[in-house]
C-alpha cells in the first residue's frame, strides 16, 4: 500500500513539474536584451554598406546615420571602380520609426517621396542586417575595424 502512494505521489509530482516547466513560456519577445533590437545599439553609429560592382564599372556606398529623435540622414556615394573618391553623392533626411514593439521593422518616411521599410531588421554590435527594398543587405559600424 505504501508503495502505490509513494508511486501516485511521483506521478503526480512529475505531472506537476511537466506543467510549470511547460507553462514558463511567456508572450515576451525575448527574454535576454542581448538579443533585442534597441535604440542604444542602432543610434549613433555611422552604418556603411558597400555594394558590389555592377554593370557600368561603379559600386555605391550606402550610409545611414540614425538619432535618438528619429531622424535619419542617408547618404548614397557613387564610386568609379579603383577610384577612392566619389563622382556623385546623393543625400537624404528623413525620419525613422520602429514598425512595431518588437523592433524587428523599421519605416524610413521621406515625406513626399514615401516611405521604405527595412524588414527583419537585426542589429548587433558590429553589424546592421535586414531586407532594404527587397534585398538582403548587412551595414558594418564604420568605425569597427574589419582587419
Amino acid at each position: 500500500m505504501t508503495l502505490m502512494k509513494t508511486l501516485n505521489f511521483m506521478k503526480t509530482l512529475f505531472l506537476l513539474v511537466a506543467i510549470v516547466g511547460l507553462s514558463s513560456c511567456g508572450d515576451k519577445y525575448y527574454s535576454d536584451d542581448y538579443l533585442r533590437n534597441s535604440n542604444a545599439k542602432l543610434c549613433g553609429k555611422t552604418w556603411v554598406n558597400d555594394s558590389e560592382k555592377n554593370d557600368v564599372d561603379e559600386w555605391v556606398r550606402h550610409t545611414l546615420k540614425f538619432d535618438d529623435n528619429g531622424r535619419l540622414a542617408e547618404t548614397y556615394a557613387y564610386y568609379h571602380v579603383n577610384e577612392s573618391q566619389p563622382y556623385r553623392t546623393e543625400t537624404n533626411n528623413l525620419t525613422w520609426s520602429w514598425i512595431d514593439d518588437t523592433m524587428e521593422g523599421i519605416v524610413f518616411d521621406y515625406g513626399v517621396n514615401g516611405v521604405t521599410y527595412f524588414d527583419n531588421v537585426w542589429v548587433r554590435e558590429h553589424n546592421l542586417s535586414g531586407k532594404l527594398n527587397g534585398k538582403v543587405v548587412v551595414f558594418v559600424d564604420s568605425k569597427y575595424n574589419r582587419n
